[in-house]
C-alpha cells in the first residue's frame, strides 16, 4: 500500500514539475507516467539493493521509456526525461547533508554528502548508458515511417 500511495505522489509530483518545466499540456501525463515508472523500479530495486543501485536501474528505466516515447510523441527525449527524473532525485539528502552541516555535525554532514554524490553518480551514469545506445534503435520500423501508401483500385 505504501508503495502504490508513493506511485501516485510521484506521479503527481512529475506532473507537478512538467508545468514549472513548461511541457507541453499534452504531454503532462506521459511524464507522469514516466516518473511514476521510474518510481516503481526504484522502490522495489530498493528493497533489494543500495538505494545508489536503485537510482541507476531507476535512470534507466525512465530513460529508456523517454527516448521510446519521444519518438512516439514526437518530442525532444527531455521534455520527457527530465520531469521524469524528478522523483528520483536526492532532495532530502541534500537537505540533511547542508542541515547536519550547519548544525556542526560535520561528520553526518559529509556521510550525507558523500551517499548524494553516489546517488548524482548513478543517475548520471544510467543517463550516459541510455544515451550511448545508437538512435536507430528508437526510430520507428520504416513501414511505420512511411506515409506513400499506394492503394491500387484494381
Amino acid at each position: 500500500m505504501k508503495i502504490l500511495l508513493e506511485t501516485v505522489a510521484a506521479f503527481i509530483g512529475t506532473i507537478a514539475f512538467s508545468v514549472l518545466f513548461i511541457v507541453p499540456k499534452k504531454q503532462y501525463w506521459i511524464c507522469g507516467l514516466v516518473g511514476s515508472a521510474g518510481w516503481i523500479v526504484y522502490a522495489f530495486a530498493a528493497l533489494k539493493f543500495s538505494e545508489v543501485t536503485a537510482s541507476f536501474l531507476a535512470t534507466v528505466v525512465i530513460v529508456l521509456l523517454a527516448r521510446i516515447l519521444a519518438v512516439i510523441r514526437k518530442v525532444p527525449t527531455n521534455v520527457i526525461m527530465i520531469p521524469g527524473i524528478f522523483p528520483i532525485v536526492p532532495g532530502i539528502g541534500i537537505y540533511d547533508m547542508i542541515y547536519n552541516l550547519m548544525m556542526g555535525d560535520t561528520v553526518l554532514g559529509m556521510h550525507k554528502g558523500l551517499e548524494v554524490m553516489k546517488i548524482i553518480g548513478a543517475i548520471v551514469l544510467g543517463i550516459i548508458v541510455v544515451f550511448s545506445l545508437p538512435n536507430r534503435l528508437f526510430r520507428k520500423p520504416k513501414k511505420l515511417r512511411s506515409t506513400n501508401f499506394v492503394h491500387n483500385a484494381d
